[in-house]
């Protein structure tokens, strides 16, 4: 079967497309025929292998994990022992970022736990941009937020991948949201619910005279004193990702320790894929609560090629691609 493969340490440029062989469902795995997969942070941030003690768990000399992708949608072939939740012919996604990766591939097998079945209403191209940015979202919003019906909540980086779900979200349970992003995205922030939107190109943080029951950094950029700033007394602070990976380090770290008592809190998000979730999203889909929001489409061969754009930034929705189309 093809998979794109990593070899060594380096720039997406190492990535190279190969056959391999098609793996086998162990105790409580289904074999899934990946249709479709996506592209995501944590496939292009693990390709250097930096900061080096990351390569404790990930591989000293070269990575352990050699094929890459965190998102699929696809077909159940085989089911393994003690699966009884799904069954061979079942549309199913998934996300396999804490799992080892795998997903661009033709075949891939999956703890059964981790998969939810495709929304009916929507393709496999469409389903793969679900998983895991939706379900962070999820529990950016819902867990860790815990975003109340009337509160206001901004949204740094609204238009990523994770961030159109964040606002969706937000959105859904009731919150008044101001988003975050460029001039280029205000017509899908708008068509997404943004309430109110905060050009970063023209207008810094510093200068927004208003204040936030719940700033949620999918993008954060800002020094941690800027968030203070336009917080609430009693407002939150939810780190998802940023460019400044020891300020994502910091605050994931420590926010428990910085959060004041009874006043202002910060929290960075370790997201979890998992099933239960992952439904949770799947019948919101369904029910047209949430939409997929997709950047473009590539070709399989080109997912080196995508992966350097979404390390490059700015990428508004998700880059998806066909792997097996038939």
């Amino acid at each position: 079967m093809k998979a794109i493969v990593q070899e060594k340490y380096g720039s997406p440029d190492v990535l190279k497309v190969a056959d391999v062989l098609k793996p086998k469902p162990k105790e409580g795995e289904v074999l899934i025929h990946i249709k479709a997969t996506a592209l995501n942070a944590p496939d292009w941030r693990l390709l250097r292998g930096k900061p080096f003690l990351m390569r404790l768990m990930i591989g000293l000399n070269r990575p352990k994990n050699k094929i890459k992708g965190s998102e699929f949608s696809g077909t159940v072939t085989a089911i393994g022992d003690k699966v009884d939740k799904f069954k061979r012919g079942d549309h199913v996604m998934g996300d396999v970022a804490d799992a080892g990766f795998g997903a661009f591939a033709d075949y891939i097998c999956v703890k059964s736990s981790l998969l939810a079945h495709k929304p009916n209403n929507l393709s496999h191209i469409e389903a793969t941009a679900l998983p895991l940015t939706a379900v962070t979202a999820l529990q950016g919003v819902r867990d860790l937020g815990q975003v109340e019906k009337g509160e206001k909540v901004l949204i740094i980086g609204a238009s990523g991948g994770v961030g159109s779900y964040v606002l969706q979200l937000a959105k859904y349970y009731g919150a008044i949201v101001t988003a975050v992003t460029s001039e280029k995205n205000e017509d899908q922030v708008k068509a997404l619910g943004a309430d109110y939107i905060i050009f970063y190109t023209t207008t810094s943080l510093e200068t927004v005279d208003d204040s936030y029951d719940l700033i949620i950094a999918v993008n954060g950029y800002n020094p941690l004193k800027t968030y203070k700033k336009i917080l609430k007394p009693k407002g939150r602070l939810v780190l998802i990702g940023g460019k400044s990976m020891k300020q994502i380090i910091f605050i994931t770290s420590f926010g428990s320790l910085i959060s004041k008592k009874n006043g202002q809190s910060f929290k960075g998000l370790l997201a979890k894929s998992n099933g239960k979730d992952l439904s949770f999203i799947s019948q919101l889909a369904q029910e047209k609560a949430i939409k997929p929001v997709i950047y473009k489409e590539i070709n399989f061969e080109e997912i080196p090629e995508g992966l350097a754009e979404l390390e490059h930034g700015h990428v508004s929705g998700k880059i998806v691609t066909w792997v097996n189309k038939d």
